[in-house]
């Protein structure tokens, strides 16, 4: 049920765009123009109900043209109009009757049910007229859909039995006809009624799939555009996506080299201020290895600093007596408060007393007064 809603209703918008694309193309082209372009000639020949003749009404670059029923009914249309240098495709010869002539009838239909207008109008001039559907010529417009959603139909109809006797005397046929009009007042603005024959349903369908190859050319342009539009934005931003990445890495890699500037920078103050506030380490390699008596070695160095910010040297090894080690170690000028941190031990493979011994970092202040 939603389908047949959503397909009516995209059949309803789309013929209410075609009519008025079709009224705005009409009221955009001159007269002469919509003639040749629906096929009923760029010029206009006049018949009038009763006449003997036809008459070709002057245009710019035109004189008037009057052709006799009498010299169509000799030979043929085609022929009298081929000695005045004329054809039939040329022209659009119209038929003007009395306005007495025409009925004019209008109803509403909804817009979903226009694609089956020809049986509507059959049914409606059957139900609201006296004629059959063979026995008139019908003429029909529609207006644009309201708001109501339903669209105005008016009919013009003409009793066919009344046409083929004003056109005896011109020596014309129905076929030749394009348009039968009412003959306008002298004292009227507004247009006559007037039916299309002819080959007009054709034109009409000519007319119709003329928009619609426009509209489907424009649409075709439009969306060629929007693609080319749309596939150069894509190539930008992938020229730009390539070209941002290409700079993250620069960037990244500047910044790591900042980074380890930074680092190295930082390392390189915490270490001259080692160097100012402690001694250095090489000093400090050097007093221990003064101070260790021989046959003694060490096997552990560990130099560590606690939370007060006070520093210490722990030591491991091997001597052939580890009990006189903290007192040697106490006589430097480096170290103060040696102790063992751990029992002497003696080891029977290596033949020697192991020891563990903790040494406090005197200031480098008090270190240079000792000096």
């Amino acid at each position: 049920m939603s389908r047949e809603i959503t397909l009516d209703s995209v059949k309803a918008g789309l013929l209410r765009f075609f009519v008025w694309e079709r009224d705005q193309f009409r009221a955009l082209l001159p007269p002469a123009a919509l003639r040749w372009l629906l096929g009923r000639g760029a010029r206009e020949a006049v018949a009038r109900a009763g006449a003997t003749e036809i008459v070709l009404a002057a245009e710019p670059g035109h004189r008037e043209i009057r052709v006799s029923g009498a010299e169509i009914a000799a030979t043929s249309l085609d022929a009298a109009l081929a000695r005045r240098g004329l054809s039939r495709k040329s022209l659009a010869i119209v038929l003007e009757m009395p306005a007495a002539s025409f009925l004019t009838r209008g109803f509403e239909a909804p817009v979903a049910a226009l694609g089956q207008l020809p049986q509507i109008v059959a049914a409606e001039i059957e139900r609201r007229t006296p004629f059959g559907r063979d026995d008139v010529l019908v003429g029909r417009e529609v207006a644009s859909p309201g708001a109501t959603g339903k669209a105005s139909v008016r009919l013009t109809l003409l009793r066919r039995d009344r046409v083929e006797p004003a056109l005896a005397s011109c020596g014309l046929g129905l076929g030749d006809l394009a348009l039968i009009r009412a003959e306008k007042a002298a004292d009227s603005s507004t247009e006559p009624p007037s039916i299309a024959v002819g080959d007009a349903g054709g034109a009409d369908r000519r007319f119709r799939r003329a928009a619609l190859a426009m509209i489907a050319l424009a649409a075709l342009l439009l969306l060629a555009g929007l693609g080319a539009i749309f596939w150069r934005q894509a190539r930008e931003a992938d020229e730009l996506d390539a070209r941002i990445a290409r700079m993250a890495a620069r960037a990244a890699h500047v910044r790591q080299i900042a980074d380890r500037a930074a680092k190295e920078s930082k390392l390189a103050s915490l270490l001259r201020d080692l160097r100012r506030e402690n001694a250095p380490l090489t000093d400090l390699w050097e007093e221990i290895s003064r101070v260790t008596p021989d046959g003694a070695f060490l096997t552990d160095f560990h130099l560590s600093e606690n939370k007060t910010g006070e520093r210490g040297v722990d030591l491991a090894g091997f001597a052939q007596s580890a009990v006189g080690l903290p007192l040697l170690f106490d006589q430097s000028k480096f170290f103060a408060d040696a102790a063992l941190t751990a029992p002497i031990t003696s080891d029977p493979r290596e033949q020697r007393e192991s020891f563990s011994l903790r040494l406090k970092l005197r200031p480098r202040a008090a270190t240079e007064a000792r000096r």
